[in-house]
């Protein structure tokens, strides 16, 4: 096996010299034929037979799902050894990450032709450029191919053979680009077009204009002033639809789809981060309660949220474990009636004081506090009043401390005491104890594809300021879009902001057609957030020092941009995720 796998990195280099000297389709091809050399290399590393199939399977071949009796026993990949090799694990996720990127980036130009197609060669000869000295990890860290185990011969057999090198150089050149900010200066930055349906293209269009006209003005306000969203606008949002989105009519929504919501949050991460966030929030919360709620549960909450009506807030993480959820010690104490005691804290809980509900996970105990561990945690829907300047938790049994954020501001954060709060039997999620986490996990799915959509935005916006300054912005006699290194930046941040958009696009489209995409969402969530980072830090150094000033836009974006390598759990949780899912799934 390990022979075939090496072959694979001569594959497309001969492909090349037989049918052509390039092309942007066979250029990615090659690098993903790179990326599976590494991806088997590194399940070598961390299989745990023993774990997969037994003892008597030891010394079997590692690279491939296990048969026997006809059966195919699925690779387990040990925790120990992925964590002693997670440089190189999440090396392969953001590889993986960028080349997906890649390929739904070339499958929109094909769409969409004309400028779209340079904007996708430039990405992708970008890419292969950059390759071959190492992945990048972000924040300065990049991990050396080595760490992958690739051999200086495959990856210059693949990446680095002269047909590829030869149109990676010309369609990710400097001046290649260049051209592409220099373009959208004079024509206007590329648009999804080709890539979307009508109905997706008109909630773009009229997310837009609403965004235009109620948050974009508010936005500089609520995070001057570290402020909540205006119910007034809230109560807009809800008749405008913006919530009933992507929820199944028999539930009050207009059942369009993650693809729908997902434009819908992009626009209005565009305008202000806080407004994105509240509509994933309550995305998330619908998904709960429809896929794993009551009959009860989904009657009194999905319509009200899906109208605006409820507000939610998710209690997951704690102060202590921080993502770590299966070491959850909040505490619900089941009585003798069925009811529970909840008793502990939650972290980071954001909108909390104005939910409505609060979908919050706890371990259930017996009344002496003897814990149930082979059933794990529990995911409860807590009904509360909501809060008002002065009282931010009426309820008896609920406190909470404002944590004051940097950025995502519009929402409120805060930190929960639970203590003593008495719930009925019918506040547990689904009626069965112990499935918490993985009635988490099966939502998280469609809501890292929102979070991927909050990062769009916050890049889209970024990426429209930093151009506006560089047309405007005049120094040394010159606008700034004509210096090279500026063009060069903006021309770079154009394609991969389209990158993006479209691998977030590809997300919700596979959500939407009902097969498997928690690959595809994560991988979305991890570029985009980046993508972001990467535009708000252009924006404000275009911006120079009138971007450092904390009521400029471009700082606000910043920190925005920030805040999304948080968002659903941290980067390198995410990646560590992405790692294992690639290494124990089947070869391709």
């Amino acid at each position: 096996m390990r022979t075939i796998r090496e072959q694979h990195a001569t594959i497309v280099s001969r492909k090349l010299e037989a049918d052509s000297p390039g092309g942007m389709r066979e250029a990615i091809t090659s690098a993903e034929q790179l990326a599976r050399v590494a991806r088997g290399r590194l399940r070598d590393r961390v299989v745990d037979v023993g774990s997969a199939v037994g003892a008597a399977l030891r010394g079997a071949p590692r690279s491939a799902s296990f048969v026997r009796a006809g059966a195919a026993v699925p690779l387990h990949v040990s925790r120990m050894l992925l964590d002693r090799h997670q440089v190189a694990a999440h090396a392969l996720a953001h590889l993986y990450a960028e080349i997906e990127a890649c390929r739904s980036l070339a499958s929109w130009a094909c769409e969409a032709g004309g400028e779209a197609r340079a904007v996708a060669e430039a990405h992708a000869g970008a890419l292969l450029l950059s390759l071959r000295g190492g992945v990048d990890l972000g924040g300065g860290e990049i991990a050396p191919l080595g760490e992958l185990e690739l051999r200086d011969d495959e990856v210059a057999k693949a990446i680095g053979h002269p047909a590829v090198v030869a149109w990676a150089r010309d369609a990710g050149s400097g001046a290649a680009v260049a051209s592409i900010a220099r373009a959208a200066a004079e024509h206007g930055i590329p648009a999804s077009a080709g890539a979307e349906d009508e109905r997706i293209g008109w909630i773009r269009h009229n997310m837009r204009d609403f965004v235009e006209r109620l948050v974009e003005p508010l936005a500089p306000e609520i995070h001057r002033r570290n402020g909540l969203i205006p119910e007034s606008i809230v109560r807009r949002m809800g008749q405008f639809g913006v919530f009933r989105l992507a929820t199944a009519p028999e539930h009050g929504g207009d059942g369009l789809g993650v693809g729908a919501m997902a434009t819908a949050i992009e626009e209005l991460a565009r305008g202000s981060l806080g407004f994105g966030v509240l509509t994933m929030t309550a995305s998330i919360a619908s998904d709960l309660l429809a896929r794993s709620g009551t009959d009860l549960q989904r009657r009194t909450w999905l319509s009200r949220i899906a109208n605006g009506e409820a507000r939610c807030a998710l209690a997951f993480a704690e102060p202590a474990y921080g993502s770590d959820l299966a070491r959850v010690v909040t505490r619900a104490e089941r009585q003798a009636d069925g009811s529970y005691l909840l008793i502990g804290k939650k972290a980071w809980v954001t909108g909390a004081s104005r939910a409505d509900l609060v979908l919050t996970l706890a371990r259930t105990t017996t009344p002496g506090g003897q814990g149930q561990l082979p059933l794990g945690p529990s995911l409860f829907v807590i009904a509360k009043r909501r809060g008002a300047p002065g009282a931010d938790f009426p309820d008896a049994g609920i406190a909470g401390t404002e944590l004051r954020a940097l950025g995502q501001r519009g929402m409120g954060h805060y930190e929960l005491r639970i203590e003593g709060l008495q719930i009925g039997r019918e506040a547990l999620l689904g009626e069965r104890e112990g499935e918490g986490i993985a009635q988490i996990q099966r939502a998280l799915v469609t809501g890292r594809t929102y979070a991927a959509a909050c990062g769009v935005g916050v890049a889209q916006a970024a990426l429209e300021l930093a151009l506006e300054r560089a047309k405007t912005r005049v120094q040394f006699g010159s606008q700034l879009i004509s210096f090279p290194r500026v063009a060069h930046r903006l021309g770079g941040l154009i394609a991969r902001v389209a990158a993006a958009r479209q691998l977030t696009r590809a997300a919700a489209h596979v959500a939407d057609t009902g097969q498997p995409c928690e690959l595809t969402s994560a991988m979305a969530k991890l570029f985009s957030s980046r993508v972001a980072w990467d535009a708000a830090d252009a924006c404000m150094q275009l911006h120079g020092a009138s971007g450092y000033a904390e009521s400029s836009t471009a700082a606000r974006l910043l920190l925005d941009a920030r805040s999304l390598f948080f968002q659903l759990g941290p980067h390198e949780v995410l990646a560590q995720g992405i790692a294992r899912a690639l290494l124990e799934g089947p070869l391709p």
